[in-house]
């Protein structure tokens, strides 16, 4: 998960701030520990949230919410493949990868944030699957 890998340079910054606020350490410590477990607990969540909307999209009656997300992935499979193995082959990579940078950046990180969302919520639906057929057993 992206957030947690930031976790540490947050409570990092933080530390001052607390070390001025809190002068005891045992309590700014405990104030730490507290902050980390909501920080925590909120990405838990929204990792829940989002493994929520992704199962409702799957089992949806509606073709476009079912499909949405495969389609996507084959896109982009499709466009690695372009630019990566077949515009070379045809001499074309140069012409592609100019047309690419024409893409607006805000574009891209829809893109980005939306396929990286939706691998993080894949993979945290796989995992609470697996913990609850761990618990069941």
């Amino acid at each position: 998960m992206g957030f947690l890998a930031i976790l540490p340079a947050l409570l990092g910054a933080l530390g001052p701030v607390l070390q001025k606020v809190i002068p005891d350490e045992g309590q700014r410590m405990q104030a730490q520990l507290d902050l980390q477990r909501a920080l925590i607990d909120q990405q838990s969540d929204l990792t829940r949230a989002m493994a929520d909307v992704m199962r409702a999209d799957a089992t949806s009656e509606s073709p476009l919410a079912r499909n949405a997300r495969p389609i996507t992935v084959i896109w982009a499979l499709a466009m690695i493949t372009w630019v990566g193995v077949v515009a070379p082959m045809l001499g074309l990579q140069a012409e592609v990868v100019r047309a690419l940078a024409g893409v607006p950046d805000a574009l891209w990180s829809l893109l980005t944030v939306g396929i990286g969302a939706y691998m993080a919520a894949r993979t945290a639906d796989k995992f609470i699957e697996s913990r609850a057929a761990e618990a069941k057993r």
